[in-house]
C-alpha cells in the first residue's frame, strides 16, 4: 500500500483523504452498476464498437504488413506509426479533454480513423498498397488517437463516481477482452473469405467507426473546464506533468504502468513472426491466438470484479505484473500452436489484471481537473510501446522471436522488481503523511 505524498497530501486535505490508501476494486455485487448511467450506457457501447474495430485492426495491420515484406520489422515499424503520434501527441491530446467538448473531440478522432480505415481498405483492394503507404495512414490513425483515447477515459471519470467509477472501469476492461477475442477471430475470418480479404476486412472496420461516432450524437455535450479560458493548451499539459511528478503515488504508478507496457506488452508485434517461423502456423492464425488472450483476460477481470483484490490491492498489481513476465517466457518456450494458446491465455489474464489494478487507483488518487491529462501519459506507454515493437522485430530478426520475448520478459520483471522496492519506502512515509493531514 503506498502513502500518501506531496500533492497528494494537499489534495486529500479537502477530499476527505481520499487516496490514503490504495483502493480495493471491490466485488461487483456491492457496487453500482455504472451502466445505470445512461450517458455511461451510450459511451460504453460506443467504447465496444470502437474497441472491435482496434481489435480486428491489430491482426489486419500486423497480417497485412507481414505480407508485404515478410519480415518482423515491418510489422514494428508499421506499429510506429501510430506509437509516434501517441508519444508525442498524447498528453495534448489529454490536456485538451481537460479544456474542451470531449464529444467534438471523439467525433473529429474517430471521422479520421474511420476515413483511414476506408482509405487503406481502397488501396488494398486494388493492390497499390505499400508497406509506406500503410506505415502513413497509421502515422495519421495515431494522430487522432492520441486525441481520442484520453478524451474517452476522462470522460467515465467524469460521469461515474466511487464503487460505480470501480464498476465502470472493469465494465471497459471487460469490453475490451471480448473485442479482443471477436474482432481478431473475426478479422481472421474475414481475411480467410476471397469475398472479404484483407481489403474487405479494413471496410468492415470503418463502418464500425461510422456507428459509434453516430452514438456520440445521441449523448450531452461536455462543457469545457471553467477556467480554460485562463490557460493554454500547453500551460496546461505542464501543469498535468507537475501535478503527475509531485504526486509520488501517482507518479510510481505511471512510472510502473509505462515499464510493463514497453517491455512485456511488445510481444503482440512478434506474434506473426513466432507463428509462422517457430511454429510453423500461417501468420494469419494470430487472430485466434490473441483470442486466447483475450478468454483470459476476461476470466480474471471477472474474477476481480466478483470476488475483489482485498485490502492490498497494489499487491495483486504487482503479482499480475510478475506473472505476466513469467507467461510471457512460457509463450517463447511453446512447443505447438496449441501450448502457445494456453500460454497466451495466461499472457492475456496477467496484462489484464494488472492494467486493471494500475487504471483504477490512477483514477481513484487523480484529481478530476486532471483526469484527462494522467490518463493521456497511459497513452504515451503505449506509444512507446508500438514504437519499441521496431527495434524489437530487428532483434527478433538477428535472434529469433522466441530469445527476444525472453529478453523483453526479462525487462519486465526488472520494472516489476523496482516498483516493488519503491513502494516499500513510499509504505514507510504513509502513517507519518496521514498525521499531517489530520493534525492540519
Amino acid at each position: 500500500m503506498w502513502g500518501l505524498t506531496g500533492a497528494t497530501i494537499r489534495y486529500a486535505r479537502t477530499n476527505e483523504l481520499r487516496g490514503a490508501s490504495l483502493v480495493s476494486i471491490a466485488p461487483a455485487a456491492a457496487s453500482a452498476s455504472a451502466l445505470a448511467n445512461p450517458q455511461f450506457r451510450l459511451l460504453f457501447i460506443g467504447n465496444v464498437v470502437t474497441m472491435f474495430g482496434f481489435g480486428m485492426m491489430q491482426v489486419v495491420q500486423g497480417v497485412l504488413a507481414f505480407d508485404l515484406t515478410g519480415t518482423n520489422r515491418s510489422v514494428g515499424f508499421v506499429g510506429m506509426g501510430m506509437g509516434i503520434p501517441m508519444l508525442l501527441l498524447g498528453p495534448v491530446g489529454g490536456a485538451l479533454s481537460d479544456r474542451m467538448s470531449k464529444r467534438m473531440l471523439l467525433t473529429l478522432g474517430q471521422s479520421i480513423v474511420g476515413v483511414a480505415f476506408f482509405l487503406v481498405g481502397l488501396l488494398t483492394v486494388f493492390e497499390i498498397i505499400t508497406i509506406w503507404m500503410l506505415a502513413g495512414m497509421t502515422l495519421l490513425m495515431g494522430c487522432a488517437f492520441a486525441m481520442l483515447m484520453p478524451a474517452r477515459q476522462a470522460w467515465v471519470g467524469d460521469l461515474l463516481r466511487g464503487p460505480a467509477l470501480t464498476n465502470g472501469v472493469a465494465l471497459q476492461q471487460l469490453a475490451m477482452n471480448g473485442t479482443r477475442i471477436v474482432g481478431p477471430l473475426a478479422a481472421g475470418g474475414l481475411i480467410a473469405l476471397p469475398a472479404f480479404g484483407i481489403g474487405g476486412a479494413y471496410m468492415v472496420m470503418a463502418s464500425f467507426f461510422v456507428v459509434s461516432t453516430g452514438l456520440l450524437f445521441l449523448m450531452q455535450s461536455t462543457r469545457p473546464r471553467h477556467d480554460a479560458h485562463a490557460t493554454s493548451v500547453f500551460g496546461d499539459l505542464g501543469a498535468g506533468l507537475r501535478y503527475t511528478w509531485r504526486a509520488a503515488d501517482v507518479r510510481l504508478l505511471m512510472l510502473m504502468f509505462v515499464g510493463v507496457v514497453l517491455t512485456a506488452f511488445s510481444y503482440q508485434q512478434l506474434m506473426p513472426g513466432l507463428l509462422e517461423n517457430e511454429l510453423g502456423q500461417p501468420a494469419n492464425r494470430v487472430g485466434v491466438l490473441y483470442g486466447a488472450t483475450a478468454v483470459g483476460g476476461i476470466i480474471l477481470t471477472l474474477f476481480l470484479t466478483r470476488r475483489g483484490v482485498g485490502s492490498n490491492p497494489a499487491t495483486v498489481m504487482l503479482i499480475c505484473g510478475a506473472g505476466l513476465a513469467g507467461a510471457v517466457v512460457l509463450l517463447a518456450l511453446s512447443p505447438t500452436f496449441s501450448v502457445a494458446l494456453g500460454a497466451g491465455a495466461l499472457v492475456g489474464a496477467a496484462s489484464s489484471g494488472f492494467q486493471m489494478c494500475n487504471q483504477v487507483n490512477l483514477m481513484q488518487r487523480t484529481d478530476p481537473a486532471y483526469f484527462g491529462r494522467v490518463m493521456s501519459l497511459t497513452m504515451t506507454a503505449f506509444g512507446l510501446q508500438m514504437i519499441m515493437g521496431f527495434p524489437a522485430g530487428v532483434v527478433a530478426d538477428v535472434v529469433g522471436e522466441r530469445m527476444t520475448l525472453i529478453l523483453l520478459a526479462g525487462c519486465c520483471l526488472a520494472v516489476v522488481a523496482a516498483g516493488y522496492v519503491s513502494s516499500r519506502s513510499l509504505r514507510k512515509g504513509t502513517a507519518n503523511a496521514t498525521r499531517l493531514v489530520v493534525d492540519r
